[in-house]
């Protein structure tokens, strides 16, 4: 025996060996199916969640299929509506029912005959006022796959989480879902649905990004979904692997969280617990748990391996062969463990990475507003384009065609030769490319896309692949071209400013200004900005900048130059966050601002003249009244005592008073008392007329004003004026004029102001000014002529004569205002105002006004 272990040693050794090395590869063979096992799980159970997301995503966009009939149609009746139901009750078989329900806000509104076409609201019954929170949402249209679906008239808004499913739907505008329900069949076992309601609008109440919840809507499509037959349809296609699925309503609460449990064909036995947990026996199992959104709820999917899951290994008990062959090829399995061993590792790194990899893109695609597409290298077919694309083109965009059009076809004609054009240059030159092209949606208006494209290359391939984006960069477009307008704006706003604007740093040097400077401001490579100022001004606007520079404030003075014009300087700070960096120089002519204040406080000053005059007018006019009434009184006693002095003087002879004769007394007293009256009353003419002068204008232009007495008026007015200037005045009037429709206060002003500049036009005494107004009954108007013998008018100022404050008297007073306002009241009156240069020194005015054509 020991002979035998003797001889037979080495082989004894390289069984034992054998042995040992089969069964350590045996123990890492079933430690590697395990986990070939767990990663094959992941994918099944990834599988089914998928599909179970797909099929509610299906049935949640069949309500939208039936809202955009709605909106297509001008008008659904109730077989039309069947007969578009039943093809997507045929496709989708976990659908029980769709439904149509108007939302009514009167407990008597009439029911529609129709779904909306018009999309016009049912109107009240007349003389119904509508009632708050008395809403209804009857059933207008129903389809149902068994044919007993809820009948016409029920009124949904009655049952509670129906009202609040409703209440969600119009609060956001989108799909709202239920939680599970009950719901009996006739004949048959009762099954648990879950309703989804979608809102419909009028025209121009929704868009793409969602309701407009400015209204509310016409009422909602609802759909009834058997949880059981979604569950089953969404799984029942893939293959059997021994994998069981719960699915539980994470916004429900207590035992109504629990919707469905999907038993593994494989195990047909097994059942959820009464609280929806997985049965007892799968605790240890391996499981995979997702949330899905669903409508505005979310659901929970559990995918748990059973005990017979099927893994892809067809020898799962390949440990004990292997055991049993390496008792006998121990030295070549040993080799093939390990070659295995590595391609196994290799193989489940790649598969990770994959997987990784996939998963990543496909959140990246479904998360970020970025489309990415790609095509074949021949641009003839489209390989991928990423979800986002459907809020280019619409959701009823279909994403699984493979034909390049689905991209092209968003954009217009001259758009899509200018992408397809740059997709020709990328494989001829294969060099990527970048094109911003609009797209016009009728909800969204134009929007701007930025397509660019990329070459894949392979080794031994020129191009295999070409991949790209689409990116919305519409806010940035605008925003881009809002900036632009306004930098565009703000130079030449800048550049055409009447002002001389410039910026200085520190030093006083010019940094930046609208203009071309009109001389030079320093030597070479100098821009001194005192330099623009005259040389008595410079001190105090260097001592102003430095004193923006310390303290940040605004500082601006005035001065006048050389020509008698007038400047202010402003200097404003640029400052950043620490300190002033610049300073902002604006210089503007002020001298017509000067003007206007002064003539502002001339004009306030012959105002409050004016008032003094009207006073003293009054004040003079009381002592006026008592010398009147004396003169009289005394007038009447000199003549009634004249018979008696003359009986006395035939009887007692000449006698003296005052140191007079009688004779020559009574001639002296006789004239005196006519003149004291006569004087009196031309006292009281002119205070009259200064009153009258005085009176406030209220502007109106219907009274009928005699042009004859207004002349004389003035005429009496400026008597003194009159007698300074002239000894040759002469007024020629007919004896009737007629009347003219206007203001005779603006009229009166109009004949001073030019009566007056014919007087001061006079170098002496013996030159005249003839005034005259003659009526021409042809023409049906008055002429009123002002001729004087002055110094007449130049060509150059006769250019200017009507201009606002344009003056030739300025030094003694004038406003070159006078003509000015005469000329716009002649106009206002429909008259012209006319100046004529005489052949001899002189000029003539001439005033022509229209006739009243009132009686």
């Amino acid at each position: 025996m020991f002979d035998n272990l003797r001889k037979y040693a080495a082989a004894y050794a390289v069984a034992i060996g054998g042995v040992l090395l089969t069964c350590l590869s045996s123990w890492n063979v079933r430690q590697d199916l395990q986990t070939s096992h767990f990663k094959e799980f992941q994918w099944a159970a990834g599988d089914r969640i998928q599909s179970v997301r797909a099929v509610v995503d299906q049935g949640l966009d069949a309500l939208l299929e039936i809202r955009g009939l709605f909106y297509a149609a001008q008008g659904v009746d109730e077989k039309e509506f069947l007969v578009f139901t039943d093809s997507v009750l045929k496709r989708r078989p976990y659908i029980d029912s769709l439904l149509w329900a108007p939302l009514l806000t009167s407990p008597r509104q009439a029911l529609p005959e129709s779904a909306p076409g018009s999309m016009a609201r049912a109107a009240p019954v007349a003389g119904q006022a509508e009632a708050a929170g008395t809403l209804r949402v009857p059933v207008l249209l129903s389809a149902s796959r068994s044919g007993t679906g809820i009948a016409r008239g029920v009124d949904l808004n009655t049952m509670r989480e129906l009202a609040a499913l409703f209440q969600r739907a119009r609060a956001s505008g989108n799909v709202a879902v239920s939680g599970r329900m009950e719901m009996a069949r006739p004949g048959r076992e009762s099954a648990y649905v879950i309703y989804a309601a979608l809102p419909v609008y009028a025209p121009g109440a929704t868009g793409t990004a969602g309701p407009v919840k400015q209204r509310e809507p016409l009422g909602f499509v609802i759909g009834v979904y058997d949880i059981e037959e979604l569950v089953h349809v969404a799984i029942s296609l893939l293959e059997p692997r021994g994998v069981e699925v719960l699915v539980r309503d994470d916004s429900a609460a207590g035992d109504a969280q629990f919707l469905h449990f999907y038993a593994s064909r494989l195990e047909p036995r097994a059942a959820a617990t009464a609280s929806g947990l997985m049965p007892e026996g799968d605790e240890d199992q391996p499981r995979m748990v997702v949330r899905i959104p669903v409508g505005d709820r979310s659901w929970t999917v559990t995918c748990v391996a059973t005990h017979t899951f099927r893994s892809a290994e067809v020898f799962t008990k390949a440990h004990w062969s292997v055991l049993l062959g390496g008792i006998l090829f121990t030295a070549l399995l040993t080799f093939y463990l390990v070659r295995s061993r590595r391609e196994l590792e290799n193989r489940i790194q790649l598969t990770q990475t994959i997987y990784e990899r996939e998963e990543l893109f496909r959140q990246l695609a479904e998360t970020v507003d970025v489309v990415f597409w790609a095509t074949n290298a021949a641009a003839t077919r489209l390989e991928y384009i990423g979800p986002a694309f459907r809020q280019i083109a619409g959701r009823e965009a279909r994403l699984d065609s493979a034909s390049p059009s689905l991209m092209l076809d968003v954009f217009e004609a001259d758009d899509r030769r200018t992408l397809v054009a740059a997709i020709g240059q990328l494989q001829t030159e294969s060099a990527r490319f970048t094109v911003v092209l609009p797209v016009t949606r009728a909800s969204q208006g134009v929007r701007w896309l930025r397509v660019c494209g990329f070459p894949v290359r392979e080794p031994g391939c020129d191009l295999s692949r070409i991949v790209g984006f689409l990116e919305d960069i519409t806010d940035h477009k605008l925003a881009e071209d809002a900036l632009r307008d306004s930098e565009a704006k703000l130079r030449t706003l800048f550049n055409h400013s009447p002002d001389l604007i410039f910026t200085v740093d520190g030093e006083a040097n010019i940094l930046l200004t609208n203009r071309p400077l009109p001389y030079p401001v320093g030597g070479a490579g100098e821009r001194r900005s005192e330099l623009i100022l005259p040389p008595d001004v410079r001190g105090d606007y260097l001592h102003k900048l430095r004193q923006v520079f310390e303290s940040g404030r605004i500082e601006h003075f005035q001065y006048r130059s050389s020509d008698a014009t007038w400047w202010e300087i402003r200097m404003v700070p640029i400052s950043s966050a620490k300190a002033v960096m610049a300073a902002m120089v604006v210089i503007t002519d002020i001298t017509e601002n000067r003007k206007l204040q002064w003539q502002a406080i001339r004009s306030a000053r012959l105002a409050s003249l004016g008032v003094l005059s009207a006073g003293i007018a009054h004040e003079i006019n009381n002592p006026n009244h008592a010398i009147l009434a004396n003169a009289s009184l005394l007038t009447r006693i000199w003549q009634d005592a004249l018979p008696i002095l003359n009986e006395y003087e035939q009887e007692q002879g000449s006698f003296v008073l005052a140191g007079l004769g009688f004779e020559r007394a009574r001639q002296i007293i006789a004239r005196g008392m006519n003149d004291i009256g006569e004087n009196a009353k031309r006292i009281q003419k002119i205070v009259d007329n200064l009153k009258h002068l005085g009176k406030q204008d209220r502007g109106h232009m219907d009274e009928l004003a005699d042009v004859g007495k207004i002349l004389s008026a003035v005429v009496t007015l400026l008597d003194t004026r009159i007698r300074k200037h002239t000894d040759a005045f002469s007024l020629a009037l007919p004896e009737a004029l007629p009347p003219v429709k206007g203001n005779v206060q603006q009229l009166e002003q109009v004949f001073i102001n030019v009566i007056v500049n014919a007087l001061e036009s006079l170098p002496d005494r013996s030159r005249s000014v003839k005034v005259s107004a003659t009526a021409e009954p042809a023409s049906g108007r008055i002429v009123v002529q002002v001729e004087d013998q002055g110094k007449g008018i130049a060509e150059d100022v006769m250019a200017q004569i009507g201009e606002p404050f344009f003056t030739t008297k300025a030094e003694s007073g004038g406003t070159g205002l006078g003509l000015s306002i005469s000329s716009s009241i002649v106009e206002r009156h429909g008259g012209i105002l006319r100046f004529e240069s005489n052949n001899n020194p002189g000029t003539t005015v001439s005033i022509d006004l229209p006739v009243s054509t009132e009686e």
